[in-house]
């Protein structure tokens, strides 16, 4: 499982990294102008200056060289060493006003990236100082992944995570990720294709802008491309590992404006380690008709989380029959009880209902896989 991280940050630091925009300290963003759109950078100006935004924490550099890999032109190379200060190596754009945009950019590990079992964080959109950033994408291991944080209203911080696929080395990756960004009035939704296939998708909230208990709810999201290893700060105990640098190389970054397009999730994400938000609703009927033998039968109801009663114990006994349920059948839809059911999603390839949520499509797998108790 991926690190968690701290929501514990200091005011006035992004992630404690060093970052300035021209003459501007962090503390003073807020007033920054924001990124021209539509915004491009294929770096054959040999500099990063378009890039109002550096952060560099320990002795990693960012530089711009010949293209790797057969590829044309120039490319931004970011190294970061293991001596044992240094964890973030990056550059980001300015903010931009909510709305919905297209952010595409190339990227390329080379054949020499040591698999490492936490994650490197080597895209992300941040939605405001103090927060998580709102998308991520990361390299663990040797997969893809794809990690969306956000708050609503006065709820704890929201995560989940996306496996967008393998990883590979000495290949010139090409990203598009369409995302639109949630407000109280827009469902949020995000696409992300590699080399031109859809590999994962989220619908609902993916940003901050409909908290009320994080700092700066109003910071629009900006990204930051290149290098960044949570675990490897001091404080987690890293230490110098000896190993060589760490190298990406990035190149064809562009942010245009699109118009808002439904999607719907095509990859099953990994464990969450909070719950997707709802809107509150009654507890679910037990689904038995009312009146005489002429009545209508109810349909079975849709579960969720913070659902109680006797059809959410029903859940809890078909998924213990199974392996999936350890704890006591109280009848709460509860965190764990979304992780259940996610992971019953993932494992039996479910992709029609929402993650963690006990639609239709898992409700017929599993009374398939079970017997009513």
């Amino acid at each position: 499982m991926f690190h968690r991280y701290s929501r514990n940050r200091r005011a006035g630091a992004l992630l404690g990294a060093a970052l300035v925009v021209g003459g501007l300290s962090v503390g003073s963003l807020a007033s920054a102008d924001s990124t021209t759109i539509p915004f491009s950078d294929g770096f054959e100006s040999g500099n990063t200056t378009v890039w109002p935004r550096k952060g560099i924490d320990g002795t990693g550099t960012v530089d711009v060289v010949a293209a790797p890999g057969g590829h044309a032109g120039k490319a931004a190379r970011f190294t970061m060493p293991d001596q044992g200060n240094s964890y973030r190596t990056e550059i980001a754009t300015s903010r931009l006003p909510y709305g919905s945009y297209r952010y595409t950019f190339s990227n390329y590990l080379p054949q020499n990236w040591i698999s490492y079992e936490a994650q490197t964080i080597v895209s992300q959109w941040h939605g405001g100082e103090g927060t998580d950033p709102a998308v991520v994408l990361a390299v663990k291991a040797d997969r893809w992944m794809m990690i969306v944080h956000w708050i609503v209203g006065s709820e704890p911080l929201n995560e989940i995570k996306y496996d967008l696929g393998p990883v590979r080395l000495g290949h010139w990756n090409q990203w598009s990720f369409d995302i639109t960004w949630s407000t109280a009035t827009t469902p949020g939704s995000i696409t992300a294709q590699l080399d031109g296939t859809q590999v994962g998708a989220h619908q609902g909230p993916n940003s901050y802008s409909q908290t009320t208990n994080a700092p700066h709810r109003d910071t629009v999201p900006y990204h930051k491309i290149g290098l960044y290893r949570p675990n490897w700060k001091a404080e987690k105990g890293h230490v110098n590992g000896g190993t060589p640098p760490v190298v990406i190389y990035y190149d064809n970054i562009s942010i245009t404006p699109i118009s808002p397009t439904p999607t719907k999730p095509t990859t099953t994400p990994s464990v969450p380690s909070a719950a997707t938000p709802t809107a509150p609703r009654p507890a679910p009927s037990s689904g038995q008709p009312h009146g005489g033998p002429s009545a209508t039968p109810t349909a079975a109801p849709t579960l969720r989380r913070h659902d109680t009663g006797p059809e959410v114990v029903e859940l809890q006994n078909r998924l213990a029959q199974i392996g999936s349920w350890d704890y006591p059948q109280h009848g709460t839809y509860g965190r764990n009880l979304q992780t259940a059911v996610q992971q019953f999603q993932q494992k039996q390839g479910v992709r029609d209902d929402q993650p963690g949520v006990y639609g239709p499509a898992t409700r017929r797998i599993l009374e398939a896989m079970t017997a009513e108790r």
